[in-house]
């Protein structure tokens, strides 16, 4: 174990994902997610006086205008990614994914969907090579942003935390 290589906590999921074949880690990725900013716009109106009742309207016409956006993101991503892959398992270190498009070794990048609604996506670049089972593909994330990283890291959190809570009750 390379004690240089941080290494996350993994978590077994079924999201989507999209791939695309990549030529080089150094070339500039096709998806650039949006970094998000620190805080929501509607926070400014909070020091004004609107009422409280617009502001709800507000924030709830900008929720939907997320969701038009986002559903016409995907429609886009599907024409510049268009090998289909189902993400089985996930950390900040790479994935386990199925893919009938993947046939051998390669260098992918690839979009992940984090969250469906509001959409969140997370890209990464990295060598695919063959997984454990039969049709299965593991990918070791090599190049992928900070933003890209801490949304996975917070989704694998999630999953975890709604884990222990079913376990809990059940």
């Amino acid at each position: 174990m390379d004690r240089d290589v941080p290494h996350y906590a993994s978590v077994n999921t079924r999201i989507k994902g999209h791939g695309r074949i990549s030529r080089s880690l150094n070339h500039q990725p096709l998806f650039r997610g949006f970094s998000g900013t620190k805080k929501h716009p509607a926070q400014d109106l909070d020091d004004s006086k609107v009422p409280e009742w617009l502001k709800v309207y507000v924030i709830e016409l900008d929720r939907k205008l997320d969701q038009l956006l986002g559903i016409q993101s995907k429609q886009d991503l599907t024409s510049d990614f268009p090998i289909d892959l189902e993400i089985l398992k996930i950390s900040g270190n790479g994935m386990t994914f199925r893919s009938q498009s993947v046939t051998a070794p390669c260098l992918m990048e690839v979009v992940m969907e984090i969250e469906q609604i509001p959409v969140r996506l997370a890209g990464a670049k990295g060598n695919v090579k063959a997984g454990p089972k039969n049709g299965l593909w593991v990918m070791d994330f090599e190049k992928i942003r900070e933003h890209d990283l801490e949304s996975i890291i917070q989704f694998v959190f999630s999953e975890q935390r709604e884990k222990i809570r079913t376990e809990k009750l059940g």
